[in-house]
């Protein structure tokens, strides 16, 4: 049998693990990030504000600073297009289709890049690693 995910009740625990006020519009802000995987600032406002009709674009901004300093969701610095955010997981690589605009992420290994950074003597604090071309939907077309 397959295991559901509760979403709110996770951005509750989310909320609560950072000290933080648990509001109806932080637990679906989490949720709408969670169930997108990668979303912009537009994209959650719109969506957002169905549920919530009065809603303010800078109420989703302050709830927004209020998560990356909280360490929340990270932001994906894109070349193209708006930044997009992602709750805060395993570091991982992003790959950008140049075509239809989808970011996916990709589990990979990155420790031997950071061996040799480190065997210059550098000492990284981490890095992000970003990958552009086609993803495996465009390429079929």
């Amino acid at each position: 049998m397959m295991k559901t995910i509760d979403h709110k009740k996770a951005a509750m625990d989310i909320l609560r693990a950072k000290a933080l006020k648990v509001t109806p519009q932080r637990i679906a802000l989490i949720t709408e990030i969670s169930n997108a995987g990668h979303i912009s600032t537009d994209q959650i406002y719109k969506k957002m504000k169905n549920e919530f009709p009065s809603i303010s674009a800078a109420t989703i901004y302050k709830i927004i600073d209020i998560f990356l300093d909280k360490h929340i969701l990270k932001e994906i610095r894109i070349t193209a297009g708006k930044r997009r955010y992602e709750l805060k997981k395993e570091p991982h690589a992003h790959y950008v289709c140049t075509i239809c605009g989808q970011i996916s992420d990709l589990y990979l290994s990155s420790e031997d890049l950071l061996r040799q950074i480190r065997s210059k003597g550098y000492s990284p604090a981490g890095c992000e690693i970003y990958f552009y071309g086609s993803c495996p939907n465009c390429c079929d077309k």
